[in-house]
């Protein structure tokens, strides 16, 4: 990138994350002589990470409570929800712990607000296959997100890697927190055009595991040259984190380019491939 004096350059923050959420009864269950036991749900998708210990899938943990077994234990189960839960599982637990008689809550029973991202905003035709939630800037060059990965995204269908999630899903996360931030932050103050995202250079780094459990994932640009509307170039470091912990890192270098400019671009880009292949 050329200097321009519209680029800017952010300072780092402080790691952010999300935190296991609690609820406010369990004084009240003490009291009555009744133990706290903190549960996570998650998709039947993710099984593997399932052992039905501390974590259930979506169908174990439903067969479990219509049993009606977990009313006469000496504990009261605290249910946190993992990967992979929707609104509809979340209803589907909410009339569930309503009929255990006060054996299960939910620990957070707003995790669903707010919902994940329009798929547009992400630049993804469809629902299932956005990562990203409450995307905000808490700063003008910083952007943070809940990673939410659905049961049905199209990362997770076809891939076996055990309990923890695949590489690929964090590196489209990354992508999408450099779009949304675009989306959100960037492309409000500009003319109205369509962009297309150009990645030029990712630099990625795994640190640590990623597995079906809350995480965020943010953005931070460090330099951009916003000089030719027609062609933004940005120059950002995103971060996976959970309970703590960094999981990757990446530089990445990357241009918003207006629609009709790459179109024309990638249309006789491609006629020269079809050729070069075809003689």
């Amino acid at each position: 990138m050329t200097p321009d004096p519209t680029r800017t350059e952010a300072p780092e923050v402080a790691p952010h994350d999300v935190s296991c959420p609690q609820v406010p009864c369990e004084g009240d269950w003490a009291l009555a002589g009744y133990t706290r036991r903190d549960v996570v749900v998650v998709a039947d998708r993710f099984a593997q990470f399932a052992r039905e210990d501390r974590v259930f899938t979506m169908s174990g943990l439903l067969a479990l409570l219509h049993s009606g077994g977990l009313r006469a234990a000496e504990c009261r189960w605290v249910v946190h929800f993992g990967q992979g839960i929707d609104e509809t599982d979340g209803d589907l637990l909410r009339t569930a712990c309503a009929e255990s008689e006060g054996a299960v809550c939910l620990a957070d029973p707003d995790r669903f607000r707010p919902p994940p991202e329009p798929p547009v905003v992400v630049h993804k035709d469809r629902p299932d296959n956005v990562l990203l939630a409450g995307v905000h800037s808490p700063e003008p060059a910083l952007c943070r997100a809940e990673l939410r990965i659905h049961r049905d995204n199209e990362l997770v269908l076809d891939h076996h890697t055990g309990e923890h999630v695949q590489g690929i899903v964090i590196i489209e996360a990354m992508r999408q927190i450099c779009i949304a931030q675009f989306e959100t932050a960037v492309r409000p103050g500009l003319p109205p055009a369509a962009y297309a995202g150009v990645w030029k250079r990712i630099d990625l780094s795994f640190e640590d595991f990623l597995f079906p459990l809350p995480a965020t994932v943010e953005s931070l640009i460090v330099e951009s040259d916003l000089g030719r509307e027609t062609n933004l170039k940005f120059r950002a470091t995103t971060a996976v984190r959970q309970q703590g912990r960094t999981v990757a890192t990446a530089g990445i270098e990357y241009s918003m380019i207006v629609q009709g400019r790459i179109d024309t671009l990638e249309r006789r880009k491609a006629d020269q491939a079809t050729r070069a292949y075809l003689g």
